[in-house]
């Protein structure tokens, strides 16, 4: 396996180093050999995944949340070997799953943004916002972050879609918005990262959504 060099301040959290896909194009699966997927990619019914796949994707999911509270504990500096402890797997099954250290740290930030789109995504525009501002200030991960590596968390904050995390982000808010008719994606996701580096509690946060949807009272 091709060593990676360490990322002592974790740019890789913050910039994906990944080509983005093309639109429309096909995504292999996994689950498949590739020797299969040159010739004939096997077509399940919508809506099912098999045995494997499934087990799969709940070690996976195992994995990422061991990997958050990694992160947490030992922010962006962690090592393959915190990850796979804190999730109570071997070396080699992470290893299976994510390669390297910066796959971790992406795969994290994008599974927590997925994590709180889907809390909030039955409520009305004013309390998702505060939700979700809400879930950021109160982050283990921005706590920690926060503690040990604050230039991190600084670069973080700032609004990138060429990141993960934002670009998930940015699409969620989008829809969100015009589905009642609104647009300001950008103002709702600086208003969002302002919380990584300043929290603030619910009735401020509150507050906060009010003037962005709202406006200032009028003097």
């Amino acid at each position: 396996m091709t060593s990676v060099p360490r990322d002592p301040v974790g740019t890789h959290l913050i910039r994906s180093t990944s080509p983005a896909p093309t639109p429309g194009a096909a995504r292999p699966d996994h689950d498949v050999p590739r020797s299969r997927l040159a010739s004939e990619v096997p077509v399940r019914p919508a809506g099912t995944r098999s045995r494997a796949g499934n087990a799969m994707g709940r070690t996976r999911q195992a994995l990422l949340r061991g990997a958050a509270a990694a992160v947490a504990a030992h922010g962006t500096r962690v090592t393959m070997a915190e990850v796979a402890t804190a999730a109570g797997v071997a070396k080699a099954t992470l290893y299976n799953h994510l390669r390297t250290r910066e796959e971790v740290l992406q795969a994290v930030l994008a599974n927590e943004v997925l994590r709180v789109c889907a809390q909030t995504r039955d409520l009305t525009v004013a309390d998702a916002l505060t939700a979700a501002a809400t879930a950021i200030s109160a982050h283990p991960i921005r706590r920690g972050l926060a503690r040990s590596e604050p230039d991190v968390l600084a670069r973080l904050a700032r609004v990138d879609p060429d990141v993960d995390g934002w670009r998930l982000a940015g699409a969620e808010v989008t829809r969100r918005l015009q589905a009642v008719g609104r647009g300001g994606t950008e103002s709702v996701l600086r208003l969002l990262s302002s919380y990584l580096t300043t929290p603030a509690d619910p009735a401020n946060i509150r507050a906060d959504v009010d003037v962005l949807l709202n406006g200032l009272p009028s003097a």
